[in-house]
């Protein structure tokens, strides 16, 4: 017997030792604090985590253009670009997607003084002899504007538009002064903190739609880059709502891109990290966190895909089975975990074990089913119960009832359960404050015309209001901003003779009820 783990241990030592060096790879993304770069490190921390490769970031980059520049010259091995952006050298063979990790949403911005009449969708329509911020040399943001204006010029719309190339932050400067009229941005929803920052701060900025017209040239002449897409009523602002309505623009897709000779299995490898870490890419891509098999996410819309992206996405993890068993293990494990595994007893352990665990999985799939059909009706209840679940699976784990392997598994379908219920809390807090503020014209008119039946009313929603902060259904800032919003419409319209009067009957109506 000593032999024999003498013999196993110095086998595991040997295969362990061997092909285990990391390939050192480079990516190129953006600037210092730019969503790519911010893409990029998470892919870097999936490679090291689950693939051990050896990525880096090198780059300082403008964006899309100087990236895919880089990837064809051979200056690195992979990059983050847009699909619009990517797109013609897909066609040409020159490269191929890896995955997509987010969707990137064109945005039109301008001033509220200029007379563009975006209540009828038109968008920027009408736009002559105007100067537009197109982005910085070397970004997507500068393609993506080139490609549409190119659009309207096709269309007859406009052909005097002066373009002006400027980065961001200068952008948004100049449409303050009135340098420029109108501002294009491609980036997520509401996830670019300063695009969020501007319009919060600055209530003349606002944001118009694309002309369907456009989005259809768009879509139809370019189906492999562009997607229709709306952006909703108050995504940047809720009081008052920006945009104002609900804007149709259109979208592409931000994708990590490599060149075809870079190694399949390398390739292959990368994607299996970026697959087994997919809800972290949550923050860019907010699907992600909803997504039970991720896999169809990631490769939604790719047409020119590296075939060792194909094969991570169909097959899972690349790497051999005993090669993965060893790498999370110290080779001494290995040995022991090997002889045990040869025996009878270790062999009865292991089915006790895994039977169990599958019990325990089976009954945490039934009680997630029974708190998903709660979330919708009372996404804190179901968030509260989530969380206990989940910490009842963490305990079983420490004392060893629940197997790593079982709680990972279902850990990420209560993870996901979890985030759900918190998006859904959300939309109801965001349901809630926009119905309140579409209720307030009413106010007014029945405020003017009878302000007791209108205070009845505005109580029950202030009574609602409390009820809903109680019980965690919405935060308390929104209560606060409701709360100021309905004080400051009563004090503005209500007669201070009724407005006492009224606070008298609630008094007594406290007193009686005490």
């Amino acid at each position: 017997m000593l032999k024999k783990l003498i013999f196993v241990t110095s086998l595991c030592l040997t295969i362990s030792s061997c092909g285990m060096e990391s390939p050192k790879l480079t990516i190129s993304s953006g600037s210092n604090g730019s969503g790519y770069q911010k893409i990029s490190q998470q892919i870097i921390d999936s490679a090291q985590e689950v693939g051990d490769i050896n990525l880096q970031d090198e780059f300082q980059s403008q964006g899309s253009l100087q990236n895919l520049e880089r990837l064809l010259n051979k200056e690195t091995d992979f990059a983050l670009l847009q699909l619009d952006v990517a797109s013609e050298a897909m066609k040409e063979g020159k490269v191929e997607a890896v995955a997509v990790l987010g969707k990137e949403y064109i945005h039109f911005i301008t001033r509220n003084d200029y007379p563009i009449n975006d209540s009828l969708i038109n968008g920027i329509t009408k736009l002559q002899q105007e100067k537009i911020a197109v982005g910085a040399p070397g970004s997507g943001i500068y393609f993506t504007s080139s490609r549409i204006l190119n659009a309207f010029n096709l269309n007859g719309i406009n052909p005097d538009i002066v373009e002006v190339q400027l980065g961001t932050n200068e952008a948004f400067s100049q449409l303050r002064k009135g340098e420029v009229e109108v501002l294009v941005y491609v980036g997520p929803l509401g996830a670019s903190p300063k695009v969020t920052q501007e319009l919060l701060k600055d209530s003349n900025l606002k944001l118009i739609g694309l002309r369907p017209s456009i989005q259809n040239y768009l879509t139809l002449n370019f189906p492999e880059s562009y997607q229709k897409a709306i952006i909703p009523e108050g995504s940047y602002r809720i009081l008052p709502a920006e945009p104002s309505q609900n804007l149709p623009t259109v979208s592409t897709a931000t994708a990590l891109v490599t060149r075809p000779d870079v190694e399949r299995k390398t390739v292959a490898l990368l994607t299996w990290s970026i697959i087994s870490t997919a809800r972290k890419y949550g923050q860019f891509y907010p699907e992600l966190t909803r997504a039970e098999d991720p896999r169809s996410l990631l490769h939604k819309g790719l047409v020119h895909i590296h075939p060792g992206a194909m094969q991570a996405m169909t097959y899972g993890d690349p790497r051999a089975a005993w090669l993965r068993y060893l790498r999370n293990n110290t080779p001494l494990q290995a040995a022991l975990i090997m002889l045990l595994s040869s025996s009878t007893i270790g062999f009865l352990i292991r089915w006790w074990r895994k039977r169990r665990s599958s019990e325990i999985i089976k009954n945490s799939r039934q009680s997630i089913a029974e708190l998903r059909a709660l979330v919708e009706d009372n996404p804190q209840q179901a968030l509260e119960n989530v969380e206990q679940l989940r910490q009842q699976h963490r305990l079983m784990v420490v004392d060893g009832a629940l197997s790593q392997e079982a709680y990972e598994q279902i850990e990420r379908m209560t993870g996901i359960l979890s985030d759900r219920c918190r998006t859904w809390q959300k939309r109801k807090e965001r349901k809630f404050a926009l119905n309140t503020l579409k209720l307030v014209g009413d106010w007014q008119n029945e405020l003017q015309k009878d302000p007791s039946s209108a205070l009845d009313r505005i109580y029950q929603v202030e009574k609602e209001l409390k009820t809903m902060l109680l019980t965690n259904e919405i935060d308390i800032e929104t209560y606060a901003l409701i709360k100021q919003l309905i004080l400051t419409l009563i004090m503005c319209f209500v007669p201070q003779g009724i407005l006492l009067e009224e606070m008298t009957e609630q008094q007594e109506q406290v007193a009686s009820s005490n």
